[in-house]
């Protein structure tokens, strides 16, 4: 295939497509909201975003439909949520100790990363779980917000569209500096903080679930089975090459020669399988040259058949070899002695090893009547191997298959469940994931927000007569001139400077320093302390959007601030170290897979 026939492809993939028609969807409601401020953000060509107020409407209805229910539900959620903060620095802490002293692959953890450490068609089964996770999130801060009268200050829908991947979700905004302030009291905090990952955690549990019964599920419509994906040639150990094939689906087995109603059909969910009839655990009893007739579907042709299949013999020989070379096979494990070793094979039966010409160890062990194995080492060395028959061996490489039960079922195709579970256990491990990693203390995750909290509640505040200078920027919007100032205990303005441009394009600007008349101190919180600078703009002003107010103030100092970061400092410090040294000691010990776009 040529370049030009790659790109062609490309193009007519029915997700490329789809993702082309959400863009084009995208650009024609940017260009019906063109006059409408801030009612968009496009982050082209991974994300759109588009704010609502019926969304704001839909919270606010569900919150108040019973806010009793929803206050205990939440305050549930802060055990829950500030139990996961426990549990994660246990999980990380003991994690980090035995990739130290006892790794296994079991303990790695990896940056799950778009085109890095995961391809994209691993990332498209993993979008439409994460953007319900996020949007499920959103609405839980949002409706522990709403009940106790936290302002929701915009609300809106997410879409993604990259190249094959497309899906939506939602996200809420709620007011941090109300919610911060003096206002609320620290529980209405707690709640709103631990109430995405509550729900994240619900949401794992359920995706636990029905992952655990999904075959009992889909049970009306499917059965899972044996699927064979490669059939072995006699110099592999195989049997049966050239009447197998790839893609053959066992739905059913008997005796060569019984009649169709003593067929025994497979199903994973009954412990009906092909090994456990293959080692004798159901009626059919399986011996070595026999015949069992397999009735099969292949998914590939959607062609049933039958098909008579041959029983080898499946020997154990006490060793664990692997080839080097063409002509050599190493001896690593000798089960007798239960040791290691290394032993370089050349000869067996005095036969030189050549795969490509099919002189292999696997072709002499299809022999019906092998009694030993005679290995010559490189050295000229022989070991006699004693063979031991422990079963029947038809000489395929299998895996499960969704089989369907009925004509819906087939018209589905066993893709819908093979999705569907795909789906799930992506919900599951998202979930649970955002769930452990959020609940962690650091900057910007609900954890620090929780951990914050409670250092602030042990500790207090304690404002006395200690007063601190600050400096901060505001962008002028054209619709609220009201600044709240992150101190919440403001005594006095000293200045508000705004920064003009002299000239379209240019990057000096003129700076105008505003009279007292021009602007107010208000106490937005209500509690006896300023904490908003409200200014005054003529009507007729030419002040443009994101002009820089400059204002610098005068505030009491909690004289109990020191401690509270010291101590939440070094709690995000401990947390930030224990994952990444997770991260860093899994790619130390195991290394990562990178898939580059």
């Amino acid at each position: 295939m040529n370049f030009f026939e790659i790109i062609i492809e490309f193009l007519l993939n029915p997700w490329f497509i789809l993702s082309s028609l959400f863009w084009i969807f995208v650009a024609i409601s940017v260009y019906l909201l063109r006059n409408k401020k801030g009612a968009y953000s496009l982050y082209f060509p991974l994300l759109a975003l588009f704010k609502t107020k019926r969304l704001n409407n839909f919270i606010n209805k569900i919150a108040r439909k019973n806010p009793k229910f929803w206050r205990i539900f939440w305050n549930i959620g802060i055990f829950v949520s500030f139990g996961f903060t426990i549990y994660g620095f246990y999980f990380f802490f003991t994690n980090i100790l035995n990739l130290i002293f006892a790794p296994s692959i079991e303990q790695a953890i990896i940056p799950l990363i778009p085109g890095v450490t995961i391809d994209l068609p691993i990332f498209f089964y993993m979008l439409l779980p994460l953007l319900f996770i996020l949007t499920t999130h959103e609405f839980a801060h949002g409706i522990s917000a709403s009940i106790d009268g936290v302002e929701i200050k915009s609300t809106g829908v997410l879409g993604a569209g990259l190249f094959y991947l497309v899906g939506f979700g939602a996200f809420v905004e709620v007011d941090e500096w109300e919610l911060n302030s003096p206002k609320f009291h620290r529980n209405t905090r707690f709640r709103i903080a631990a109430a995405g990952t509550y729900v994240n955690a619900i949401t794992a549990g359920i995706a636990f679930l029905l992952l655990i019964g999904f075959p009992l599920m889909v049970s009306p419509f499917f059965k899972q089975v044996t699927q064979i994906y490669n059939v072995l040639q006699p110099q592999n150990g195989g049997f049966n090459y050239g009447n197998l094939e790839s893609g053959d689906a066992i739905d059913a087995i008997k005796k060569e020669g019984e009649t169709d109603d003593q067929y025994v059909y497979l199903d994973e969910l009954q412990g009906i399988t092909l090994s456990t009839i293959l080692n004798n655990k159901t009626r059919i009893k399986c011996s070595v040259g026999e015949n069992l007739t397999f009735k099969v579907y292949n998914s590939f042709s959607n062609l049933n058949s039958e098909k008579n299949v041959f029983l080898g013999p499946r020997y154990n020989i006490g060793i664990d070899y692997e080839y080097v070379s063409n002509n050599e096979l190493q001896i690593t494990y000798n089960h007798t002695s239960e040791e290691n070793v290394n032993i370089i094979i050349t000869q067996i039966n005095g036969t030189s090893i050549n795969r490509t010409n099919g002189d292999t160890l696997e072709k002499i062990l299809i022999n019906l009547n092998l009694k030993n194995i005679n290995l010559t080492s490189n050295l000229g060395a022989n070991y006699i191997l004693d063979v031991e028959l422990i079963g029947v061996y038809i000489g395929v490489q299998s895996v499960l298959f969704w089989m369907h039960k009925n004509d819906f079922a087939k018209f589905l195709t066993a893709n819908v469940p093979d999705f569907l579970i795909k789906e799930i256990a992506w919900l599951f491990i998202i979930s649970f994931s955002i769930t452990l990693f959020n609940m962690m203390p650091i900057p910007g995750f609900d954890g620090d927000r929780i951990s914050k909290e409670i250092i602030k509640w042990i500790f207090g505040e304690k404002y006395g007569k200690t007063e601190r200078k600050k400096k901060n920027r505001f962008y002028y919007k054209g619709d609220d001139t009201d600044c709240h100032l992150p101190e919440y205990h403001v005594i006095n303005v000293e200045s508000i400077k705004i920064y003009l441009k002299e000239k379209e394009n240019s990057k000096k600007f003129s700076e105008i320093v505003l009279s007292k008349d021009n602007y107010e101190l208000i106490d937005k919180v209500g509690d006896g302390y300023f904490d908003t600078v409200s200014i005054v703009l003529p009507e007729d002003t030419t002040i443009e959007d994101d002009t820089a107010f400059e204002i610098t103030y005068e505030y009491l100092l909690d004289e109990n601030i020191r401690k509270k970061k010291l101590i939440l400092n070094l709690i995000r410090l401990i947390s930030l170290s224990l994952i990444i040294g997770n991260f860093a000691l899994s790619f130390i010990k195991f290394g990562f897979n990178f898939f580059w776009i």
